[in-house]
């Protein structure tokens, strides 16, 4: 009998099944602590309907601290589905005719009588101490050589005793003599084993949880407490045949500390998928096996040398996944090394094996090297999955050779390379016009987009070409929900399965809740064929609501060439830049914004922020640190929005200005400011009269009032020089009695 553990499923009927668009969810490893090197394995329980086919299964890998707390170190988490083939297979195994306390020895010498040997210290000198026994079990019997026959209790023999005189020298030495010898022999047995196949579904590493594990000095700094999680989510639509009745998942944590914890949530949604699978299988090992890498010529030949498989004569779609991760010193931090796919001879594809923004990492700040780019992998995220279309090269129903090779180098230490490698077989498209939306990167709450929320600016969308014809034209409509609906026009060229990132025109933000709208539609000016995948929502938050002047306080680190910063409006023009920056430096920037949606971007293209803890303990060439925020020193002071030093790439804000009032908002006459930006010399000119007098001020960044002049009634033309002052910005602020006026004013020689 299966034994189901910790297994949380909402149970549909058949008919329940059966409409399109309705939604299963399935929970398997709620919570299962994951805290040394080993699998993890429940089962769960799955819809039986053999007719039942999804046009979307998504799994969520959410992973959190252990009981016991989080893991200082980054391991491999490997999901594997496991699949039962009902075949059987066997190993041979040799039995041997006996054991040494139960060792197996190629042979033994023995007395039948205790024996002695001879020992010298300084303490005691030279004393006799006898041998401890010696226990041989047999194994005789021809009919059954796992059955013990019979055991010896024997003594050490057959090595030279030696004696000692007064300083410990050795004066001579005595044989002690075997009473009998044994000499190995072996039974040919086999062990029977049912044939598993386990498939990887989705592979990620783990932080260094150094900040979130509550034995360590630093717990409870940068944000993160026992309660943190994480979710990674996979399309797992092409291994839906595998998810049938009961299933056996495997978490397998690579690693050698407490902990991680592991939960894992299924949903599954009814309706047509892209193409449906025919069959699918592991190209080389199960899962996601390692592989040792010692030079090109080995690894090509021993490793992964090129397979042959039959294909299905009714396929017509035919893809090969592959999922690599380097380890070991050498594996893990070479850049460079390329794997090529061939298809019976030909070039069918070919990735870097590394990843280039680490630094970007959603989980941050860690507590280790997570900024350090790796093959394939950063601490804390998911591991790229690579997808080769390779139907042009394949006849169905004739066998395919595949063969991948790495490109060569010399490993100055140890290497290897896990790689998950799968085999798809599809019938045709189910659709030749598809479109499909797949993700909404911003606004939302999901914690991989966590770097660009949350955001008042342009959303983000990921769309999906869906059918077998090229993708050229699209209409995307999006809102927030209860909110005015915009349409963006879309042109590209996206092939079958292809998915591009799309930004669309900034939001209108007068919508009724937290939730973001997203719908695909028309595709090549045509109706979609499947609509069921069109529309897509997100829960977001509120960005916060900032003065709209302020001060951008920047102390730079010993790599200032490495940092910038700008503010855009939320149509994605640059407001304010600032760069060529000198080290160690201190910078008051004031910038004034107006009404709407802005966003505040410091970058530093050497990833490792203004502090990185690894360069302050290793390097002799230390970075130092440095430091950056949003402050408001009028009309008080006050920090507004303060950043961890420890970002990585770059750190980001989006924030909403609601009080900056503008001329055409107030019921002062027309009134002219000019120019502006300024070299010292400014105008203000009224072409109305006034019917009350008039108050001039120009405010510096310190809220102080540094030019001020009243006018009377009437018609007015004033020059204000203010060239005696340092750059930057500064408020013209003109007032009467009823209304008054505030405008931005940058002084730039």
């Amino acid at each position: 009998m299966r034994l189901l553990l910790s297994v949380f499923f909402i149970f549909f009927s058949l008919t329940a099944f059966s409409n399109p668009g309705d939604t299963t969810n399935i929970t398997v490893h709620q919570d299962v602590d994951m805290v040394t090197y080993s699998q993890y394995r429940q089962w769960g329980e799955f819809p039986s309907a053999e007719d039942n086919i999804y046009r979307k299964v998504t799994m969520e890998f959410v992973m959190a601290c252990a009981s016991t707390g989080c893991s200082g170190w980054d391991y491999d988490v490997h999901i594997y589905a496991r699949k039962r083939t009902g075949i059987d297979d066997s190993t041979l195994v040799l039995l041997p005719s006996f054991k040494v306390n139960g060792q197996t020895l190629d042979s033994i010498s023995f007395s039948n009588t205790q024996t002695y040997t001879n020992n010298y210290s300084d303490s005691l000198g030279s004393e006799s101490v006898a041998n401890d026994t010696i226990t041989i079990t047999h194994f005789d019997d021809v009919n059954d050589p796992t059955l013990l026959t019979s055991t010896e209790y024997v003594f050490a023999a057959n090595y030279y005793d030696y004696m000692y005189d007064g300083q410990g020298n050795v004066t001579d030495s005595t044989i002690i003599a075997a009473d009998d010898t044994y000499f190995l022999t072996t039974t040919d047995s086999y062990n029977v084993f049912e044939v598993i196949n386990d498939y990887e579904l989705g592979r990620a590493i783990t932080p260094y949880g150094t900040y979130m594990n509550s034995a360590n000095g630093s717990y409870g700094t940068n944000g993160y407490q026992e309660d943190w999680k994480h979710s990674f989510f996979y399309d797992v639509t092409d291994f839906q045949n595998l998810f049938k009745d009961s299933v056996e998942l495997s978490a397998f944590y690579a690693g050698w500390s407490s902990g991680f914890s592991v939960t894992l949530n299924f949903e599954f949604i009814e309706g047509t998928p892209p193409r449906d699978i025919i069959k699918l299988e592991n190209v080389y090992k199960n899962g996601a096996s390692g592989y040792d890498y010692n030079s090109s010529n080995d690894f090509e030949s021993n490793q992964m040398p090129a397979k042959t498989l039959a294909t299905e004569v009714n396929a017509t779609n035919f893809k090969l996944q592959m999922v690599p991760t380097g380890h070991g010193q050498a594996g893990e931090f070479t850049p460079g090394v390329y794997y090529t796919l061939m298809t019976n001879g030909n070039n069918s594809g070919s990735n870097q094996i590394w990843k280039d923004d680490c630094g970007a990492n959603a989980i941050w700040p860690q507590g280790g090297t997570w900024i350090f780019d790796r093959a394939n992998w950063c601490p804390g995220e998911a591991t790229p999955i690579f997808n080769h279309e390779i139907g042009q090269y394949i006849t169905p129903g004739q066998s395919v050779e595949l063969d991948i090779n790495f490109s060569s180098f010399n490993p100055s230490a140890s290497a290897s390379y896990k790689c998950a490698v799968q085999f798809f077989q599809y019938k045709a498209y189910n659709n030749s016009l598809d479109a499909e939306i797949i993700d909404i990167v911003t606004p939302t709450t999901k914690d991989i987009h966590k770097r660009s929320n949350p955001s008042c600016g342009r959303p983000v969308i990921k769309i999906k070409n869906a059918g077998s014809t090229t993708l050229t034209t699209l209409d995307i409509e999006y809102n927030i929900k209860g909110g005015t609906v915009q349409t963006y026009q879309w042109t590209g060229n996206l092939e079958s399965l292809q998915t591009e990132i799309v930004t669309l025109d900034a939001m209108i933000l007068n919508g009724t809740s937290n939730v973001f709208e997203a719908k695909v539609m028309n595709p090549n000016g045509e109706a979609d064929q499947y609509a069921d995948n069109n529309y897509m929502q997100s829960m977001f938050e509120e960005v916060p609501v900032l003065p709209y002047s302020f001060i951008v306080r920047l102390k730079t680190n010993s790599q200032a060439n490495q940092n910038s910063w700008n503010i855009e409006d939320a149509n994605g023009e640059i407001e304010y830049y600032k760069a060529e920056l000198s080290n160690s430096s201190l910078y008051l920037d004031t910038v004034i914004l107006t009404n709407g949606c802005h966003k505040f971007n410091f970058f530093d293209n050497g990833g490792d922020g203004l502090d990185f803890w690894y360069w302050n303990q290793y390097d002799n060439d230390s970075d130092g640190t440095g430091f950056v925020s949003l402050k408001s020193y009028f009309p008080t002071s006050s920090e507004l929005v303060s950043f961890v030093k420890d970002f990585g790439s770059g750190v980001n804000q989006s924030f909403i200005v609601e009080d900056y009032v503008t001329i055409t908002e107030n019921n002062l006459e027309d009134i002219a400011i000019f120019p502006n930006p300024t070299s010292g010399k400014i105008v203000v000119t009224s072409s109305i009269p006034n019917n009350q007098n008039i108050n001039i001020e120009v405010i510096n960044v310190l809220g102080k009032v540094i030019y001020q002049k009243e006018i009377n009634y009437g018609l007015f033309n004033k020059k204000i020089d203010i060239s005696n002052h340092k750059n930057g910005a500064y408020l013209l602020k003109i007032s009467s009695e009823q209304s008054s006026i505030t405008q931005r004013i940058i002084l730039s020689r």
